[in-house]
């Protein structure tokens, strides 16, 4: 095997040309330390912040009030949305997506003065676990300090407390033994269902036209959108097929049951996988080969996969990283899953996840034909 030091320097030069005119390959490549920077730096955190809860509070007394302003104080919480029935907590934490709701009862006030243990009812969104239990010790912690402002001044400065003036009753809905399997697992067809759908229609297009058979698909009667859209029809099978294993190994493997209407969720992921293969086009159409190609998907397809709230939820996000993903279909899709499988939600409370994705699908498949009419002129 003949092997000459001269002639790979001279394919060493060819290659580093071609690479330094590639400027869309570069400007990939280059970004990717930023990518990780932002992400890993700032978004992936398991610090809550401003979790979303709602008080229903029977007893309206002052002390009451104070508990409420108490536990309002952490960083933790929003401001509490104020609820005037138990129904009202309850669809709060199923529809609006809510982290926690505290009621607290009638005769709160009267046990607190008569030196009694007085409850308090803490229901906690468990769809979520590493937030749920961070959420818990905080609320633990200011029933804790709360409890002992109420001992008289001496009880205080030595620390005389036995028993807690208030006890805590939680409950974790939707994921009883905070398991991190049932808040991965549930939204994870999201991120699946991304990484391979967008990567095949980023390749899809750019091979067409590498190969040459684009432009007699052009030559035929078919549109420019029906040739696309007939492109994608094939591998919404593959999704649909994909999503099914991880369903039904969900359920044998682990009790991960759909709680929610089957139909619901094929109907969402429909929409989901439409709007990914169509952004997966519109992003091919800017790629001059395969190798681009992949290197743009990556570039899309990471952070869709890391900030979909399904590592890390969502509203711990900082204001950058946020509205970063409400731009990204797997966002809504993976809020769709989790509040059908787990939470058993009806349309009303996916709607404008399906909403948006329908949207997100229409755009990009317009955009997807905007940009490539030119690239082929």
């Amino acid at each position: 095997m003949r092997f000459r030091l001269r002639n790979v320097l001279a394919m060493v030069r060819k290659e580093g040309r071609t690479m330094l005119h590639d400027h869309a390959l570069l400007a990939a490549i280059l970004a990717q330390p930023v990518l990780y920077l932002i992400l890993f730096g700032l978004a992936i955190t398991n610090d809550v912040n401003y979790a979303p809860w709602i008080v229903y509070d029977q007893s309206q007394s002052a002390i009451s009030r104070r508990l409420i302003r108490d536990l309002s104080s952490m960083t933790a919480l929003q401001p509490p949305a104020l609820a005037s029935s138990e129904d009202a907590v309850v669809d709060f934490l199923r529809r609006q997506d809510g982290m926690v709701g505290v009621v607290v009862p009638w005769n709160f006030d009267d046990k607190l003065q008569r030196g009694e243990p007085a409850p308090i009812q803490v229901l906690i969104n468990g769809a979520k676990p590493t937030s749920a239990l961070r959420l818990t010790n905080y609320i633990n912690q200011a029933a804790s300090a709360f409890s002992l402002s109420q001992l008289p001044t001496r009880d205080r400065t030595e620390r005389r407390v036995t028993n807690a003036a208030i006890s805590i009753e939680k409950r974790y809905w939707y994921n009883p033994g905070i398991q991190d399997r049932y808040g991965f697992l549930s939204a994870m067809p999201a991120n699946m269902l991304t990484q391979i759908l967008f990567m095949i229609a980023a390749i899809s297009l750019v091979r067409e036209r590498e190969r040459g058979t684009f432009e007699q698909l052009l030559s035929t009667p078919l549109s420019l959108t029906e040739i696309m859209v007939g492109k994608m029809v094939p591998y919404v099978g593959v999704g649909y097929l994909g999503l099914c294993i991880m369903l039904t190994g969900s359920y044998l493997s682990f009790g991960i049951s759909v709680q929610g209407s089957l139909l619901l969720l094929f109907a969402v992921a429909l929409v989901f996988m439409l709007a990914t293969l169509a952004f997966g086009i519109f992003c091919s159409a800017w790629a001059d080969n395969q190798q681009q190609a992949i290197f743009l998907s990556f570039f899309v397809m990471f952070p869709s996969v890391i900030i979909t709230g399904i590592l890390v939820p969502t509203e711990n996000y900082p204001p950058f990283v946020s509205f970063l993903s409400h731009c990204l279909p797997a966002r809504y899709f993976a809020h769709a899953l989790r509040s059908i499988i787990l939470k058993g939600a009806d349309f009303a409370a996916v709607a404008q996840d399906f909403v948006f994705l329908t949207i997100f699908f229409l755009v990009a498949l317009w955009a997807a034909v905007k940009v490539t009419k030119p690239k082929l002129g």
